[in-house]
């Protein structure tokens, strides 16, 4: 067996143990944050060094990495520092999404108490909301260093990604590897109906913004190595193995080996890390890339905008029941069938240049926003899942976007 077949090996079954017994299906949920001083500079490092200890309890574990302080995990969350200080929250798997509405909202208000106790304000939205990336600093850490570096050739919007937007990631179980292939294919075939259902960047580079799901068409132009949808999708060999194999190829960037941060540049994994790799190898190399659609031990969805209540537990309501449902999943394989990476790179752009108006696989978006809320609203097990699908379903119904309201109504929260 040589070196590579055996790193795919081993990441493969890395993903094995990622299938989850028989259950329900859970949804986990990240979301980014900006946060300024209330004339709108941004926040210093420092700042929001202060502000996340300020949310830190006794008896949460404080991450250190590069020698500095960037975060604390708590027993139901964790909280980060991103590439230009924005702060992440990444809560726990729930398969209630009442559970993670209610920590998110208790989360919510000590930020916003503590924020404003220190003269800031926390905003909710894509896109910095005040300053062009230009002007945001990056944090002192080794990796964000050196991708910014690499990114100034790969594409020509690595500056606007890393330092100025912000996202909400919902990540959902897969129970086999013929279960994560049909949910990982779905997956990426609604990303750019969840993109635009989920618009909401009202300012771009400090200036108003007319253009739809802006952050799809930033994250469009960054890298094409490890952004967008993998190549090799909709082969007739796409699993585990297959998903491995097209990472370990790709140029890596920054290699992590213990503590010590190495960027190799377009060096990539199978050349960088020797045949035994660790699942701490496999994490910081799945972590390198960013597809619409990531696989851990756990399928990543990546292309909603950083949204606020109640649209954020609406939206982890309707990737819960997608993708929890066997009968929208099945519903989702059978309505796409036949869809390539190219038509979902197309109605990506299409989406990014007319929003509800574009064409999506054949209809307007409009229509098959309509079919898709339709299929969520037909598996809601229940009265309060079905209310908590109800304010996406009236942005999709309205043909409008949080994005469109905040223009129009001048306030971005």
């Amino acid at each position: 067996m040589t070196q590579l077949e055996q790193q795919i090996q081993a990441m493969t079954e890395y993903f094995r143990r990622g299938c989850k017994g028989d259950g329900p299906g859970t949804v986990g949920v990240e979301v980014e944050h900006f946060v300024t001083a209330l004339d709108g500079t941004p926040a210093t490092f420092a700042q929001a060094q202060a502000l996340m200890r300020d949310l830190q309890q006794p008896g949460d574990r404080e991450v250190i990495i590069d020698g500095s302080y960037m975060g604390f995990a708590a027993p139901k969350y964790g909280l980060s520092l991103e590439p230009a200080c924005q702060i992440e929250i990444s809560m726990m798997p729930t398969d209630h999404v009442s559970e993670a509405e209610a920590i998110y909202r208790d989360f919510s208000a000590r930020f916003e108490a503590a924020a404003a106790a220190r003269g800031l304000r926390v905003w909710h939205v894509a896109c910095h909301p005040t300053r062009r990336a230009d002007d945001l600093p990056l944090i002192p850490k080794d990796r964000y260093r050196e991708m910014d570096r690499y990114f100034q050739t790969s594409g020509h919007h690595g500056r606007q990604m890393m330092r100025a937007t912000a996202s909400a990631q919902a990540s959902v179980d897969y129970f086999s590897e013929e279960d994560f292939v049909r949910k990982y294919r779905a997956a990426c075939i609604l990303a750019p109906l969840f993109a635009l259902l989920t618009d909401n960047a009202p300012v771009y580079e400090a200036a108003p913004n007319k253009s739809p799901s802006v952050r799809t068409r930033i994250w469009e132009d960054v890298d094409p190595d490890r952004c967008g949808v993998v190549p090799c999708l909709m082969d007739a060999d796409f699993g585990f193995a297959a998903y491995a194999g097209h990472l370990l190829g790709q140029p890596l960037i920054v290699a992590k080996h213990g503590q010590q941060t190495q960027a190799v540049g377009r060096r990539c994994a199978a050349e960088v890390y020797g045949a035994a790799l660790s699942d701490a190898d496999i994490e910081h190399i799945l972590s390198m890339f960013f597809y619409d659609v990531r696989l851990k031990h756990y399928i990543e969805i990546r292309s909603a905008d950083c949204l606020p209540e109640p649209w954020l537990s609406s939206y982890a309501q309707l990737i819960l029941t997608l993708f929890s449902c066997p009968k929208a999943l099945a519903a989702v394989t059978q309505r796409f069938a036949g869809v390539t990476v190219q038509d979902i790179e197309a109605a990506k752009k299409a989406i990014c240049h007319k929003g509800y108006g574009a064409e999506v696989y054949g209809l307007s978006a409009a229509e098959q926003m309509d079919w898709l809320m339709q299929a969520a609203a037909d598996c809601a097990a229940g009265p309060e899942q079905a209310a908590r699908l109800r304010p996406m379903a009236e942005l999709a119904a309205a043909r409008t976007t949080l994005r469109e309201r905040e223009y129009h109504e001048g306030t971005t929260t």
